[in-house]
């Protein structure tokens, strides 16, 4: 019975295990196809599916190191045979995956990554992997190792004792330890080759650039693998132990309990994970803050497009202005004529409908409407050349500030060519003038004016006939009667008559003059709604055909922005699930330790035999 609490906690403790990895596989299927969504990089995404599909594989150990840091010869040493060549020149050209096997065998996942099986009993409980160097010229050298790396359970960081903490190896170290926090024991290799008293230096060195650059205090450990080969290969135990392998070997393969080694197998790939998670998240933040910028840009660019549209809508009173002149002008030049064409003395023309049309033509109207068309013309100029600016400004702007930035997903291109047909606005202005030109109808004025001017010569002439007559009968009849006193109120009313009449004529001529006025008022009033309606629409349109060309990119940052800030909220989560996990896990690891500690509780002894 005293087995069985062991085997029951460790079947508690599988149970708790396997239910924290299913939680753990569905978290990683989550962060992937979340990165998948996103447009993640596929190294990142390939990164995340390696963690999900290591958790069903054994302990992995991965040995790096640079070119010629003693690598094979550690490993032949490990496995006490020769797996790895071993030569003066570097002889590791691919990474070697070694697994344990009945038979050896070999299999090439790629041109640089190959699997190898081989009959070692130290390798039924471990992966391990060999790299080529970190300052391997091949690039995809590099490129492998560190995809290893976020799966690993342990690094085993190789350095010579003839060249310890290189640049290179820092840079590699700063991968390691920024990137993913993974757990390195520190192999001084080549120890035969230095004297205690330098060896001591070269461990303190390490130790100081290990808490300078990174802050840690890794374990460290310097062996001879030549010496520890020998002594394996001829039972010599002392030269063993000096050699360093057997309290490197000890640590692996004992200290490191099954206990710690399943902490480290379960922590590992929730601490890369976490880093994963990390780095997505800083990419979220990085997109966010360039949303932002992009933000800014889009709402200066909406203000800027605001301001244009009421600018081009309202800086165009100046041409308002101008044909206010033409037409206040015309008005000036017609009151004057009427005033010196309308009279008595100038019945030849009055009485010429002909004539009165031609000199009115010539000396009112002129060519109001060609400058009226040349007003016209210079708005649209004016117009086109605002909206020019406008766009190349606008277009320039978004150049400056947001163009650089990378925006995948942007559906759509930003600032097509600038597009926009003078002709026809001008012409839409010209016909909507030319219908106010012809309601003024200059022929139906002079028809009115001839009009009112006859009506004031023929009162003008029947009362002077009336009055002269009245006055000459007066006079007639008292001669003929022989009377000598004349007949004063017959002469009065004869010429009362002959003024009233020609008080007429004045009185049609400033109704005349009115009449030309009103007119002229409409004119104006109607060419001024023309060119203000006209040149407000297109304002409208050609602002609106601006933002319709940034509309890929108003899309965009709206429908982005909302996009980022979910996905980050969603990773944080993750993490956060994650980070509880690897809480469960060591609670869970941290019970089955005491309970395992704990001595079995005593068994009841059956009662004793009656006597």
């Amino acid at each position: 019975m005293a087995g069985g609490s062991p085997n029951t906690l460790t079947q508690r403790l599988d149970e708790k295990i396997a239910a924290g990895l299913s939680e753990e596989r569905h978290l990683l299927n989550d962060l992937r196809d979340l990165l998948i969504k996103q447009d993640f990089a596929e190294q990142i995404v390939d990164q995340t599916t390696s963690l999900k599909d290591h958790l069903e594989e054994l302990f992995l150990l991965v040995i790096v190191g640079e070119v010629k840091a003693g690598k094979s010869s550690f490993i032949n040493t490990l496995l006490n045979a020769d797996v790895c060549k071993v030569g003066a020149i570097p002889t590791t050209d691919k990474i070697h995956i070694l697994k344990h096997g009945d038979i050896e065998r070999e299999k090439i996942h790629e041109e640089f990554l190959v699997e190898r099986q081989l009959p070692f009993e130290a390798l039924r409980n471990i992966n391990i992997v060999d790299t080529p160097g970190t300052n391997s010229i091949v690039k995809r050298h590099g490129e492998i190792t560190e995809s290893f790396i976020p799966r690993c359970d342990l690094v085993l960081f190789t350095t010579s004792v003839d060249r310890p903490f290189s640049e290179t190896e820092k840079e590699f170290l700063s991968l390691i330890v920024s990137n993913w926090s993974k757990k390195i024991l520190f192999i001084l290799t080549k120890k035969d080759i230095k004297e205690p008293h330098e060896l001591e230096e070269i461990r303190k060195f390490v130790m100081e650039q290990m808490k300078k650059f990174f802050d840690l205090e890794p374990l460290l450990f310097i062996v001879s693998a030549k010496e520890a080969r020998k002594a394996k290969q001829s039972g010599d135990n002392a030269l063993y132990e000096a050699s360093g392998f057997k309290a490197l070997e000890d640590y692996l393969f004992k200290t490191l309990s099954e206990g710690d080694k399943l902490r480290l197998k379960l922590e590992s790939p929730i601490d890369s994970s976490v880093a994963i998670c990390d780095q997505v998240i800083a990419e979220f933040d990085r997109r966010l803050e360039g949303l932002r910028d992009d933000r800014k840009v889009l709402e200066n660019i909406r203000s800027q497009l605001d301001q244009s549209e009421s600018d081009l809508k309202e800086n165009y009173g100046r041409f308002i202005l101008e044909i206010d002149n033409v037409i206040y002008e015309m008005e000036r030049r017609g009151r004057n004529w009427i005033d010196d064409t309308v009279k008595i003395t100038n019945l030849g023309i009055l009485r010429s409908a002909e004539r009165f049309r031609a000199r009115f033509k010539d000396e009112v109207v002129k060519d109001y409407e060609v400058k009226i068309d040349d007003v016209l013309n210079k708005a649209v100029d004016w117009f086109m050349k605002k909206y020019l600016k406008v766009w190349q400004d606008t277009t320039e702007y978004f150049a400056d500030q947001a163009a650089k930035r990378p925006h995948e997903g942007m559906v759509g291109k930003v600032g097509a060519k600038f597009e926009y047909n003078r002709e026809r606005i001008y012409d839409m202005v010209r016909a909507n003038a030319k219908d106010q030109i012809k309601n003024f109808d200059y022929d139906d004025q002079v028809r009115h004016f001839l009009s009112r001017a006859g009506m004031g010569i023929n009162a003008a002439f029947g009362g002077t006939l009336i009055g002269v007559g009245g006055a000459v009968a007066v006079i007639a009849l008292t001669t003929a009667a022989g009377f000598t006193v004349v007949d004063i109120t017959g002469i009065v009313a004869g010429l009362t008559a002959i003024t009233g009449g020609l008080l007429v004529l004045p009185m049609q001529r400033r109704k005349i003059r009115q009449q030309f006025s009103d007119k002229v008022l409409e004119l104006k009033a109607g060419l001024t709604k023309v060119l203000q309606e006209q040149i407000q629409k297109e304002a409208r349109d050609a602002i609106e055909k601006i933002r319709e060309s940034f509309g890929p990119f108003f899309d965009y940052v709206k429908r982005t922005s909302g996009a980022v800030e979910e996905s980050r909220n969603k990773v944080r989560q993750i993490r956060e699930g994650f980070l509880e996990l690897k809480r469960r896990f060591g609670q869970t690891l941290e019970e089955e330790g005491k309970a395992l500690a704990e001595p079995p509780a005593p068994q009841p002894q059956p009662p004793a035999p009656p006597a």
